[in-house]
C-alpha cells in the first residue's frame, strides 16, 4: 500500500512539468512565427517603397525594425503611465473614504481616524 502511494505522487509533478514545457514551447513557437511574419511585412513594405536589394533594402529594414521597436516602447510607456494613474486614483479614493469616516466620527463625537 505504501509503495502504491509513493508512485502516485510522482506523476502529477511530471505532468505539471510537461504542461509547463509544452506551454513554453508553444509561446516560443508563436514568438518565432510573429517574428517571421513581422519580417515578411517589413520586407514587403520595403519592396513597395522600391528597396529591393542592397543598402537601400537594409536601411529600409532597419527603419522598419526601429519603427516596430519604438511602437513597443511607446506601448510600454503608456502601460506604465496607466498603472501609475490607477495607483493615484486608488490613493485618492482611499483618502476620500478616510476623510468621510473622519467626518462621521466627528459628528458622532468620536475621535476621528488620522488620514495620511
Amino acid at each position: 500500500m505504501k509503495r502504491h502511494s509513493k508512485t502516485m505522487r510522482y506523476p502529477l509533478p511530471l505532468l505539471a512539468l510537461a504542461a509547463i514545457s509544452a506551454a513554453g514551447m508553444a509561446f516560443s513557437a508563436s514568438a518565432i512565427d510573429w517574428g517571421r511574419e513581422a519580417h515578411r511585412e517589413d520586407s514587403e513594405t520595403c519592396r513597395r517603397m522600391g528597396a529591393e536589394h542592397g543598402e537601400r533594402y537594409t536601411d529600409c529594414m532597419l527603419q522598419q525594425q526601429r519603427r516596430r521597436d519604438d511602437a513597443l516602447l511607446d506601448a510600454s510607456r503608456q502601460q506604465r503611465n496607466n498603472a501609475e494613474a490607477a495607483r493615484d486614483n486608488v490613493e485618492t479614493v482611499r483618502r476620500m473614504r478616510c476623510n468621510r469616516e473622519a467626518e462621521r466620527a466627528r459628528e458622532r463625537g468620536d475621535r476621528p481616524p488620522r488620514c495620511t
